[in-house]
């Protein structure tokens, strides 16, 4: 978990890449930017759910142990209002749901709950994920923006499985609710009036309240405005949960990663 905990050494690499001048095209700047994209992630899912008395869960992989899709297209909504020239307010939203139904190859201990080998089980994993962030512009010229801030990241996680066709009911299922405060950086740079590319990292990686892990968000696009307000960008989004959780319905641990290029259409003013 150490390698989550501090900012990847690459994201320096990465913003210095950037930083060559560029043709003098004068900064957007505009007020108003809205993001509706097509993402088009790699999935991998593991939970743990501890029982009582100090039983300890299984470990599963929710794409090969009950067979949820490893791919899904997904609709990502992103807003930016720069309500001063060097303020920004960031607020996006995505969300991942699967379920799918399987025969277990392994047994499985889910909270108090015991799922036998070939036994057949439906399972669930669904994340939602909201994420609002200030950023203050420290270094601007015409040409490239560097930022930094803070934001809060609220995710919603519900695992559960549940036995199909068995005379014996057996279910189970445990939420979290994790409001993730988080540091976020951005680097921007503009090539030509209408091409230009931004690297954005969000991480988050220190025990709050029942939650002790680490997130990390990494976004680089690049963006093409062929007509004066609207544009498209094309890029890649790597995010990765690592979360211990100590709540009263789930005490165990969750890890996904989600990761792979995006296809968008921006609307600037």
């Amino acid at each position: 978990m150490s390698s989550f905990r501090r900012p990847s050494r690459y994201l320096a690499a990465c913003i210095l890449a950037l930083l060559p001048a560029a043709a003098a095209a004068q900064a957007r700047g505009d007020t108003w930017v809205f993001r509706a994209t097509g993402f088009f992630p790699k999935i991998d899912t593991q939970a743990r759910v501890d029982g009582t008395g100090g039983r300890l869960g299984t470990t599963i992989d929710f794409e090969t142990d009950v067979g949820l899709d490893d791919s899904k297209t997904l609709p990502v909504l992103d807003m930016t209002w720069r309500f001063l020239p060097n303020h920004r307010l960031q607020l996006s939203y995505l969300d991942l749901s699967r379920s799918a139904t399987s025969v277990l190859r392994t047994q499985i201990n889910f909270g108090d709950q015991t799922f036998q080998v070939n036994s057949t089980v439906s399972g669930e994993f669904d994340s939602t994920v909201g994420a609002l962030t200030y950023l203050y512009s420290f270094y601007r010229t015409p040409e490239t923006e560097l930022s930094a801030g803070i934001g809060l990241f609220y995710t919603d996680i519900t695992a559960g499985l549940s036995a199909v066709g068995s005379s014996v009911s057996t279910s189970r299922s445990v939420s979290a609710k994790a409001p993730l405060p988080v540091l976020a950086f951005n680097a921007s740079q503009r090539f030509t009036e209408s091409i230009s590319a931004d690297l954005r990292y969000q991480w988050f990686g220190i025990k709050i309240d029942e939650y002790d892990g680490s997130l990390n968000v990494f976004n680089a696009v690049v963006t093409w405005f062929p007509w004066k307000n609207i544009g498209f960008e094309g890029g890649y989004n790597y995010t990765r949960y690592d979360l211990g959780v100590d709540k009263e319905n789930w005490r165990g641990e969750a890890k996904y990663t989600f990761k792979g290029p995006t296809i968008g259409i921006v609307a600037s003013f």
